[in-house]
């Protein structure tokens, strides 16, 4: 199994397929000035915002969706904890990233689930005049929990009013073949190569199910784990079904200590 660079993220097909359907229409977004509509996305933390932050920037880069003219950092991320002070920092890193313009115009992931514990106070009416003013010129993505509570459902109502062009997406729950083959690519990337590949997925598919392995954290951490049971004897360092054997030993041990 040779290594290589995926930058399609894994398991997040409804999410990329968005993104393309934009990029296909990118010739009427530098024809007549238009912007993409931003989105909102349910996606728990840890579970591939940023690597689909760097793909959809990647690919409007590509495309010629946005000029990324407007500062230096062609996206970035913010959360919010509902707290005003902390809010009001938020929108003025956000200005300041605007560096050769007056606003700032590329791309910005927002985590917004703290604002929802907030809906009656201050903060609300403050970030929903600073988001109005922020997504004139910018494309965001709104990220909320998977589930989204009743306090985020009326946020999201409330943004939708105010801001105007969203569109919500849905997400599908990662599968295990998606874990598997999260796994798979974070092991690679570090230089490993796999040996006996089928007897290598069969024992990972096992492995992923016997340790409840569901998000993105998991499966990174697994592979971690993995590669320090790879044989380093060789020029290029390997592992193989025998190696996941190992750590699913580990990993059974640990569970019967804690019991």
């Amino acid at each position: 199994m040779k290594r290589c660079d995926i930058t399609k993220p894994i398991g997040l097909d409804t999410l990329c397929a968005e993104v393309e359907s934009t990029c296909s229409k990118a010739h009427i977004f530098k024809r007549c000035g238009l912007r993409p509509q931003h989105l909102i996305v349910p996606l728990d933390p840890g579970c591939g915002r940023t690597t689909f932050m760097e793909y959809m920037t990647d690919q409007y880069k590509k495309a010629g969706v946005l000029e990324f003219t407007s500062g230096l950092d062609d996206y970035i991320e913010v959360t919010f904890d509902g707290t005003l002070p902390q809010l009001k920092r938020v929108f003025a890193a956000i200005d300041s990233a605007a560096v050769y313009t007056n606003e700032y115009c590329n791309i910005i992931g927002m985590d917004i689930s703290g604002i929802a514990a907030h809906l009656g106070e201050t903060q609300l009416a403050e970030f929903m005049k600073n988001c109005k003013r922020v997504c004139d010129h910018a494309c965001v993505v709104f990220f909320v929990h998977a589930v989204p509570n009743r306090n985020e459902e009326k946020l999201l109502e409330k943004l939708c009013e105010t801001v105007g062009s969203v569109k919500r997406l849905t997400v599908e729950p990662y599968t295990k073949d998606d874990m598997c083959a999260l796994i798979i690519k974070a092991v690679l990337d570090h230089g490993i190569e796999i040996r006996h590949e089928a007897a290598f997925q069969s024992e990972l598919s096992d492995m992923v199910s016997a340790c409840c392995i569901s998000d993105v954290r998991e499966a990174i951490a697994a592979a971690d784990t993995i590669v320090h049971f790879a044989d380093f004897s060789g020029f290029t360092p390997v592992v193989d079904e025998t190696s996941l054997k190992s750590v699913i030993a580990i990993r059974h041990n640990q569970a019967s200590i804690m019991m």
